[in-house]
């Protein structure tokens, strides 16, 4: 890290770390000043954009229908954005319980949606805390393995000093060093505290900000920083009561933007452009909204047309009742429709079978034990494939 970029920053002091490096601290929350001339437009635009979808949630009868579809599409794109990859159908193959062997990819995506899922749920009995965020960093990261090694430890925050720069390449050539770990709680503690604020007048959504960035600023843990750091956005919304439902998530957007996310947040380090980067967060903040509500739409309407459908031509609920649960978990095995139905076999199989029949079903080539069953159609929308719904034939 060059001394030169950050020697006279407004936002944080040089200390110095291992093999004679600096590493930057930033100053606590919040910024001395922020022009709120600059950020009313941005401001108003997410935050209308943010209303927008939360009227979607509060009609959806089901708002699981939306979330797991939303949820996955975010643990693929922000571990995509570290290194990690893999694709819709692998991971719900893995949630389904399928034969085919899981990449460590896979399952770490798999260990990320366990993780965000958790993390929302603890917020209905515990507030957001620290605790929260090691909770969910251990999920995230349990049982991985990919050759890391002893220096990372999942759930337990940083013991050596990490850095942002190149694979493969020493601190000497990072373009950014973060706190070292003997300064690291403190800077935690400081944004705990503050993400706890009753009120100090600056609206939640740039709150949001501010807050993202100082986390991945003091880049606590050893690994998974970025996920648990895009994780928070969404737990500190939900808790600020800003989402009525954990509907809006941030990654495929930051995604399509990643060089520029990463070089506002490294900005605002070098010389404090608060200004800058709070203006990037709310436009990502409102696209991702956006987008959202064109993807709920799409995820309302095929259900509508399916349950139309099904309606018209067949007597039994049993039918309805996998069509929606396939929102939820878009890969089923007739012993899984059997036990969601609560009847026998020869009914799950029957039920299996109309839905192929429908063409909502398709099997899943290769797995056998059990059979499994694809709803392509909302896979493709998860994907952000072009779907051609067959739910008006």
């Amino acid at each position: 890290m060059q001394h030169a970029d950050f020697a006279t920053s407004p936002t944080g002091a040089l200390v110095s770390t291992e093999m004679g490096q600096w590493a930057f601290v930033p100053h606590p929350l919040p910024p001395y000043t922020l022009d709120y001339a600059r950020l009313a437009r941005p401001l108003s635009e997410a935050a209308e954009a943010i209303g927008e979808l939360n009227g979607i949630g509060r009609t959806v009868r089901n708002p699981h229908l939306l979330i797991r579809p939303l949820q996955r599409r975010e643990v693929i794109s922000s571990s995509s954005m570290e290194g990690t990859y893999t694709t819709v159908d692998a991971l719900l193959i893995a949630e389904a319980g399928g034969e085919t062997v899981a990449t460590p990819d896979t399952r770490e995506v798999l260990n990320y949606s366990r993780a965000l899922a958790e993390a929302i749920a603890s917020l209905t009995d515990l507030p957001l805390s620290l605790r929260t965020l090691r909770d969910a960093h251990r999920t995230l990261l349990k049982d991985v393995g990919r050759g890391r090694g002893s220096t990372i430890r999942a759930g337990e925050f940083k013991q050596h000093q990490n850095f942002i720069g190149t694979h493969g390449k020493g601190i000497e050539a990072a373009r950014f060093v973060p706190p070292p770990s003997k300064h690291t709680l403190e800077c935690l503690d400081a944004l705990e505290r503050y993400w706890h604020h009753d009120d100090n007048g600056i609206d939640t959504l740039i709150d949001s900000a501010l807050i993202h960035y100082q986390f991945e600023t003091i880049h606590p843990f050893a690994d998974g920083n970025g996920r648990v750091g895009r994780m928070l956005i969404i737990l500190h919304l939900f808790m600020r009561n800003k989402l009525i439902q954990p509907l809006l998530y941030l990654s495929p957007v930051f995604e399509e933007r990643k060089d520029e996310y990463i070089d506002r947040m490294f900005a605002v380090s070098r010389n404090g452009d608060w200004e800058g980067w709070i203006i990037f967060f709310l436009a990502v903040m409102r696209d991702s909204a956006r987008n959202t509500i064109t993807l709920a739409e799409q995820i309302l309407s095929l259900q509508t047309g399916y349950r139309e459908r099904l309606q018209r031509d067949y007597r039994s609920n049993n039918p309805l009742t996998v069509v929606d649960h396939l929102f939820e978990l878009p890969i089923v095995s007739i012993p899984a429709v059997q036990k969601r139905l609560d009847v026998t076999y020869h009914t799950a199989r029957t039920t299996v079978e109309t839905l192929l029949k429908e063409k909502i079903l398709e099997e899943i080539p290769n797995e056998a034990n059990p059979r499994l069953f694809a709803a392509r159609d909302i896979i493709d929308l998860i994907s952000g494939k072009s779907s051609n719904a067959r739910s008006s034939a």
